[in-house]
């Protein structure tokens, strides 16, 4: 992980002709110059998305825009020619810089009312805690003509609904712990008698040991005969995750279908499959420890602690040396198996013969010793991530294998 956000190296989505009825598209806008810096991430728009999808409404495009009148407007009125629905988050507080009210109105071409009555429920939550209202908070009384007001308990901006032909444009605010409670309790419940009866369904497979273009060949003739599951492949640092979605008109069928499909794929696919249900690797090598009652010792060099880090959350660079490494962390630590790494993972320390990225892995049991060599790409953090991962994936087969 990076700053808390997965890498995200190659993504490729493959569309299917949905057979089932046609889902609701939407978008969503988050507003705000602050989501334009490098600090602060846009978590609203992920938690709006999987809320929206396990309804049956599919999000077809995210959009972050500044505080910039022009390009907001702009933004809002595209939105709304070509998405269902429009939902924009945040800009609603009482500050200049807060332009998400003022412009919605403008780009629906509809004037902004003073409400007395939101008025005086912003002062009354200023009243309940001893404080006087500021006058900037005036403005969170203004309302876009022909809106619902959705209350908003946990804050002084309220939000607001309005419905556009067979459109519906939604306006809430930022903070999650007021966007959250009112959009589950006063949007969702509209949308879902809008959306219909769709269910989606989701399933993350992992596989480890495997290239992108590679495992699309081989799976691709299994998840085109599914017209109504979207597959995505995604690359990330260390292994290849297959994302599937499906909708039916029942829970049931969804379930069943997806289930269906990622039985499928890893019959095909085999020992690299190593996750059904989004579990990561040192998880389900964890597991396997657990439930097979064997225990492991670890001895690293260029991981520098990594898989054995990875494990307890929940000299030389050589064969030879990677043997010897497993074979004597394992008989030191009298454990059923060892692992070991030993490489170079930069930025220096490399050259012809041994390069930066060159990795051995050592793997020790009871009757035998061995190692793999594997050439590793990307920086020191990815190397070190990814030299751990293979070698997790190496015992987990090894494992798999002896039971």
């Amino acid at each position: 992980m990076v700053n808390g956000e997965l890498l995200k190296i190659k993504l490729t989505v493959h569309h299917s002709q949905l057979a089932v009825k046609k889902m609701l598209s939407a978008e969503i806008i988050a507003i705000g110059s602050e989501l334009l810096t490098p600090t602060k991430i846009d978590t609203n728009s992920l938690w709006l998305t999987e809320k929206l999808n396990e309804t049956g409404i599919e999000v077809k495009l995210k959009t972050i825009v500044g505080d910039d009148e022009l390009r907001l407007e702009e933004t809002i009125k595209d939105a709304l020619k070509r998405s269902d629905i429009v939902i924009t988050t945040g800009g609603l507080g009482p500050t200049e810089d807060d332009i998400t009210r003022k412009i919605s109105a403008k780009a629906l071409q509809k004037e902004l009312i003073f409400r007395e009555d939101v008025l005086a429920e912003i002062a009354e939550k200023f009243s309940r805690m001893n404080r006087k209202m500021p006058e900037t908070n005036n403005r969170q009384a203004f309302i876009i003509e022909g809106a619902e007001i959705l209350p908003n308990p946990n804050g002084s901006a309220v939000g607001m609904s309005i419905r556009i032909d067979e459109k519906f444009f939604i306006i809430l605010p930022g903070p999650p712990r007021e966007l959250q409670p009112m959009f589950e309790t006063r949007v969702l419940p509209k949308l879902r008698e809008n959306a219909g009866e769709i269910f989606v369904k989701r399933k993350i497979l992992r596989v480890a040991g495997m290239g992108e273009s590679a495992l699309d060949e081989l799976i691709a003739p299994i998840y085109k005969e599914y017209e109504t599951v979207q597959t995505t492949i995604l690359f990330n640092k260390s292994e290849i995750e297959i994302h599937l979605s499906a909708q039916g008109k029942t829970e049931s069928e969804a379930e069943n279908l997806l289930s269906d499909l990622a039985d499928k794929i890893a019959e095909k696919v085999g020992i690299a499959v190593f996750s059904m249900n989004n579990e990561t690797m040192e998880e389900v090598v964890g597991a396997i420890l657990k439930e097979t009652g064997k225990t492991l010792a670890v001895a690293e060099s260029c991981t520098g602690g990594l898989i054995a880090q990875r494990l307890t959350k929940h000299g030389a660079v050589s064969a030879e040396v990677a043997e010897a490494m497993a074979k004597g962390i394992r008989e030191r630590a009298a454990t059923d198996f060892g692992i070991s790494v030993t490489g170079i993972a930069g930025p220096t320390g490399g050259n012809e013969e041994k390069p930066v990225g060159l990795v051995f892995i050592g793997f020790a049991d009871e009757s035998k010793v061995k190692s793999i060599k594997i050439i590793l790409p990307g920086d020191r953090f990815l190397i070190r991530w990814r030299a751990s991962q293979a070698a997790l994936d190496l015992l987990r087969r090894k494992m798999l294998k002896s039971f």
